[in-house]
């Protein structure tokens, strides 16, 4: 299993890009998302863009209740990853995780 971890905080601007970059998932992928607290409108996003798919558990969605430090926040994903973590994603652009995937293989 390949593990995508991605981390947002206040990432309304770039999270479509990112989650259309990485949906779907294959069948040996998973996507972590944790939330560092927005309070722009990426959860409200999150939710709606992902809709149905949550019904699949190899999409996880966490919020955090307080602010924390980059390092906390991946720590936390990396212990709920059940895959090798391939990417953790906090860039604020698209990319093609197909070239992605190459460089892991």
């Amino acid at each position: 299993m390949k593990s995508f971890i991605l981390i947002t905080d206040n990432s309304e601007k770039y999270i479509k890009d990112v989650l259309y970059s990485l949906l779907p998932l294959k069948e040996d992928e998973e996507l972590i998302i944790f939330d560092n607290l927005s309070n722009d409108n990426t959860v409200p996003f999150i939710v709606e863009k992902m809709g149905i798919l949550w019904i699949d558990n190899r999409h996880k969605f966490y919020i955090n209740t307080k602010k924390e430090e980059y390092e906390t926040i991946k720590n936390k994903a990396l212990s709920i990853a059940k895959g090798k973590p391939i990417i953790i994603i906090t860039q604020k652009e698209k990319f093609d995780v197909e070239e992605v995937l190459k460089c892991y293989e």
